[in-house]
C-alpha cells in the first residue's frame, strides 16, 4: 500500500472533522485507507472534498490547478484564463504579491468557474484576508481546500465525461498526497 507522505494528518477523523462529517467507525483509519474506502463506495465527490482538506495548502492548490487545466475546455474567457494564470504564477513563486494578484484575478473571473476557485484557493492558502493597513486576519484552515476541491468538482462537471474526469483528478490528487507528483514547478 502506498503511504501519503505529503499528508500530515494521521487519522481520517481529523480530516472528516474539518469537513463536519459525522463520527465514523473508520475515523482512526489512515487518511489513505479512508480515501480508498470512499472510492470503493463510489463516493467520488466526497473523496475530492476529503482530499481537499487532507493535502497541505500549497499541494492542494497545485492539484486543483493541474486538474482544472486537464479538465477545462481549451476555450475559456480571458478573465478565467487570467485567474488560472495567476494561480500558476503563485505556484512558481508563492509570494504575498502573487497571492493578492490571484485574488484580483479571481474577482474578474466567472463567478462559479473552476479557474476562479483555483485563484481563491491561492488567496485563502495563507497570509491575511484583510487589507495591509488593517490588523491581520488569517483565513479559516479549511477554506483553501474547500475552494480547491470545488474547482476540481466544477471542472469535472463542466466536462463531457464527468465521472471519468473526476476519477482522473482523484488519481492525480492521490499522486500529490503520496509524493509521486511534485507540487513545485
Amino acid at each position: 500500500m502506498r503511504r501519503w507522505k505529503q499528508v500530515k494528518w494521521t487519522e481520517a477523523g481529523q480530516v472528516a472533522a474539518i469537513l463536519g462529517w459525522p463520527v465514523s467507525e473508520h475515523d482512526t483509519d489512515a487518511p489513505e485507507i479512508f480515501f480508498d474506502r470512499l472510492l470503493r463506495e463510489g463516493r467520488d465527490d466526497d473523496a475530492a472534498l476529503f482530499l481537499g482538506q487532507a493535502l497541505p495548502r500549497y499541494e492542494v492548490v497545485a492539484w486543483a490547478a493541474q486538474a482544472v487545466r486537464q479538465l477545462s475546455p481549451a476555450e475559456v474567457s480571458t478573465q478565467d484564463a487570467d485567474a488560472l494564470k495567476a494561480t500558476l504564477l503563485w505556484l512558481q513563486d508563492p509570494s504575498e504579491t502573487r497571492r493578492r494578484a490571484a485574488f484580483d484575478a479571481a474577482s474578474e473571473a466567472s463567478v462559479a468557474g473552476p479557474q476562479r476557485m483555483c485563484a481563491m484557493a491561492v488567496f485563502f492558502s495563507g497570509g491575511s484576508m484583510a487589507l495591509d493597513a488593517v490588523e491581520p486576519l488569517p483565513p479559516p484552515r479549511e477554506t483553501a481546500g474547500t475552494f480547491a476541491a470545488g474547482a476540481v468538482l466544477t471542472a469535472a462537471t463542466h466536462g463531457a465525461r464527468r465521472q471519468e474526469g473526476l476519477r482522473a483528478a482523484l488519481v492525480l490528487g492521490e499522486a500529490f498526497a503520496s509524493g509521486r507528483e511534485s507540487a513545485r514547478a
